[in-house]
């Protein structure tokens, strides 16, 4: 018989033999192995696998940013007429396209519903390298203002929102109030993730100033290299061009510097930390589960030396008992990896579940983790490496000791030093690893809860948001700045009304930005008598809010006074600032009284500072709060209208009568997005980057201290069992000054590794060391007292029992 197979059936006939040591080490493997392929999956989807599209390295981002913005990468976008210069120009870039995107009223089957589409130039797909699996791609003449209204939707969308009909290309549906005509279906895998998804796409399709102004800055924009060109290459090129156009353009482009990141960076640069950081934490995982099995497989050898020594004297060679012993170790490891499969498949779908649809929104690419070939791959070496690292040192160790004196102390359970020093070693590694995890998962909850506990400068408890979308071929608006829309001032008013008539309502605002949601925009300005160099003008957010928002939100009045009913058309024009715009801009002076200009047009009046506003909060709670420029929704409102509804219990009981209210004024008119404010807070950006690491880690970390306490006691209770009274006292003694070391080498890696967690920690230090000395102080009392209860244990043993034993 081949020698591998008789030592693979002499290793299953020894586990089965020994039932609770067999099932306690496939547990502990599984909950390691599973936890890497989890872990591994997610990654693998999100930062490994290639892009569905033609050659995806190929594609990178392109654009513009200014020097106020903390990320290089915020905000880089183009205006079109750079896109234009972009494109005509660069002999680096194969072909150049961009996109935005807006929500549109769609009525395809007698139902209107808000939904939202991306815009996009006639080259888009072209560019990505993706086709329609039905119908055609747009056409340039279809991005004229006088051209035809099309679209292409996504396959899903076909599917649920048109039944898969086979003859769909030419139907006609209305988005915005136009009717559009449908001329593709893209295929079932075609994702695009800096377009949030979007469930239908269409050219962009819009004359006059958004096309027209090179200071807006509106659209994202992304080129594929040519042949033989690399991104250094296209860079340097790309930066000559835009040093050009601010020589030309200095007024609009000077200010500005350009960026280039490859598309992937774009979609996943922001979690690729948390999931590098996740893979860290269960390969410790993995590892103390490995120390864990090691100690019993080292332990339970003792046992089994006579075994080896008389295989030995019956001429079996050190390397075929290895060999033997690391059959088994491997044949264990994959029995867990097996089992480990399983729970890994359950552990992907519980990492989505965690991830809000907002952001998994961005991440679609993370819908796509499996089990998929590289994940099985990645498996089954970790299978084979966990079995080596668990199985060797103990296999090393139980085949060294002399033949001779293995049969003379055999009987007394006796061990060697080699043996003690290799299991205090892995004892300390336990400990040391725990104390890592333990510290990184009390870091980053102190961290989310003094972040969720910080003023955000609005009271968001018991407030409804939602958004109302105005066609303009039903509430036009004036097609030159501010784009005044009598008909959306109508609107409002009269929808403001309705909803405060509503029993339990007890405050409504309006704005064209709900805070900590992102939807504000940035505007230039400058201060009246102060001389600004053209391009060097300042920048910041603007929001346009009508008289009871500040009031809907509670948000505090510094000075001055908030926006009246007679802020209207016509009536001087008003501005109110917040507290950071002031500090910014008036530093030690009194803005009251001060004017500003807008200058996207040199017809902009000057408006004059009437109130200061207490700061607030913007998408990224973690960053200090942005200066804001409020203007008076009647003096230039929006037809994207969004709410802020003060109620009197749970916002959510108010959607239906809501949304009544707005079908009774205009039946076309969905209500868009309804949730609470607090929700919107809970599910920004900066809260998830850091409330997702912060319970994942915090999971394993239990999960890494009760597989740390359950092996440290099992493996005293297993060695007092053996070494009878006075050596079982002296070994747990051992074990709890080594559980002390393995706590003081944790304290030193948690002191090194935990900067890494830098960018994902507010308000506390890696080295916060109220954290460290708490985390050191429990598991101290827990890894102690796991040591103590064994050895309490032995002293009741009768010593003439002990004796007798030995």
């Amino acid at each position: 018989m081949d020698t591998r197979t008789q030592n693979l059936r002499y290793a299953v006939r020894t586990l089965w033999n020994s039932p609770g040591f067999t099932l306690v080490v496939v547990l502990t493997l599984a909950l390691g192995i599973g936890a890497n392929t989890a872990i591994f999956s997610v990654l693998y989807s999100a930062l490994l696998h290639p892009l569905p599209y033609r050659d995806p390295d190929k594609l990178f981002h392109l654009g513009e940013s200014r020097n106020q913005y903390d990320d290089r990468t915020a905000g880089a976008q183009a205006s079109y007429p750079d896109y234009l210069d972009w494109k005509r120009t660069a002999k680096s870039i194969e072909s150049l396209a961009a996109y935005s995107g807006d929500a549109f009223t769609l009525t395809a089957n007698g139902e209107p519903k808000n939904t939202f589409a991306a815009q996009v130039t006639p080259s888009f797909f072209s560019t990505l390298g993706v086709k329609p699996a039905l119908g055609r791609d747009f056409l340039d003449a279809e991005m004229q203002s006088d051209g035809p209204h099309v679209t292409i939707l996504t396959d899903a969308f076909w599917r649920t929102e048109f039944g898969a009909d086979p003859n769909i290309i030419g139907r006609i549906v209305h988005l915005g109030g136009k009717p559009v005509t449908i001329v593709g279906v893209l295929p079932r895998d075609f994702e695009f993730a800096p377009a949030r998804s979007a469930p239908l796409w269409v050219p962009i399709h819009q004359s006059g100033d958004p096309l027209a102004r090179r200071s807006l800055r509106w659209l994202s924009v992304f080129g594929r290299l040519a042949p033989g060109v690399s991104p250094d290459q296209a860079r340097a090129e790309m930066q000559s061009i835009n040093a050009q156009l601010a020589s030309e353009y200095p007024k609009e482009n000077s200010s500005t510097f350009f960026v280039m990141e490859s598309l992937r960076e774009q979609i996943v640069g922001k979690v690729r930390p948390i999931l590098l950081i996740l893979l860290a934490a269960v390969g410790f995982i993995l590892l103390i589960a490995c120390a864990n099995v090691a100690n019993l497989v080292m332990t339970r050898s003792i046992g089994r030396r006579k075994e080896f020594a008389v295989r030995s004297a019956l001429g079996a060679s050190r390397a075929s008992l290895l060999s033997q012993l690391l059959t088994e170790s491997l044949l264990l490891s994959s029995i867990g990896a097996a089992v480990g499969l399983l729970g890994a498949q359950w552990g992907v779908n519980s990492l989505l579940a965690a991830i809000p649809e907002s952001q998994l929104q961005s991440m679609p690419y993370f819908r796509d983790a499996a089990m998929n070939l590289p994940v099985l791959l990645f498996l089954g070496g970790v299978t084979v490496l966990t079995g080596i690292v668990f199985g060797l040192a103990p296999a090393l160790d139980a085949t060294r000791a002399p033949l001779n004196d293995v049969l003379k102390d055999e009987s007394r359970g006796g061990t060697s030093a080699g043996h003690a020093r290799l299991r205090n070693t892995l004892v300390i590694a336990e400990i040391s690893i725990s104390l890592v995890l333990l510290v990184s998962a009390g870091l980053l909850l102190k961290s989310l809860h003094i972040l969720l506990g910080q003023d955000p400068g609005f009271n968001f408890h018991n407030v409804l948001t939602f958004s109302v979308n105005l066609p303009d071929s039903s509430y036009p608006s004036d097609k030159t700045p501010p784009y005044y829309s009598a008909a959306a001032v109508r609107f409002d008013h009269e929808f403001t009304q309705r909803l405060r008539s509503l029993p339990g309502v007890l405050d409504v605002g309006q704005t064209s930005g709900i805070p900590a949601s992102g939807g504000s925009g940035t505007i230039r300005f400058v201060v009246e008598g102060r001389p600004t160099a053209t391009g060097q003008e300042d920048e910041c957010q603007i929001i346009s809010v009508s008289t009871g928002y500040f009031s809907s939100l509670k948000i505090p009045l510094s000075d001055g006074r908030f926006f009246s009913a007679r802020d209207v058309q016509g009536a001087p024009d008003v501005v109110v600032v917040s507290h950071a715009f002031t500090n910014t801009y008036f530093p030690g002076e009194n803005a009251i009284g001060k004017r500003i200009r807008f200058t996207y047009s040199a017809q902009n009046p000057f408006l004059q500072i009437v109130g200061v506003a207490g700061d607030t909060a913007s998408i990224d709670l973690a960053a200090p709060p942005p200066p804001i420029i409020y203007t008076p929704n009647d003096q230039g409102p929006s037809t994207f209208l969004s709410y802020v509804v003060r109620t009197a219990g749970e916002p959510g009981a108010f959607i239906g009568a809501a949304r009544t209210a707005l079908q009774e004024m205009d039946p076309q008119l969905p209500l868009i997005q309804p949730q609470s404010l607090e929700q919107i807070a809970n599910q920004s950006p900066s809260v998830f980057l850091r409330r997702y690491p912060s319970y994942l880690i915090g999971s394993l970390a239990a999960l890494a201290l009760v597989l740390a306490v359950v092996g440290l006691y099992g493996l005293i209770s297993h060695l007092v069992l053996q070494r009878t009274r006075e050596i079982g006292i002296r070994v747990a003694l051992g074990a709890q000054r080594h559980a002390v070391a393995g706590v003081g080498i944790g304290v030193l890696a948690g002191l090194a590794l935990t900067r890494l967690l830098r960018s994902l920690l507010y308000g506390v230090t890696p080295g916060d060391w109220l954290t460290f000395l708490s985390v050191a102080v429990l598991l101290l009392v827990v890894a102690l007292a796991a040591c103590s209860i064994p050895a309490r244990r032995a002293t009741r043993v009768d010593p003439i029992v002990a004796l007798r034993y030995e």
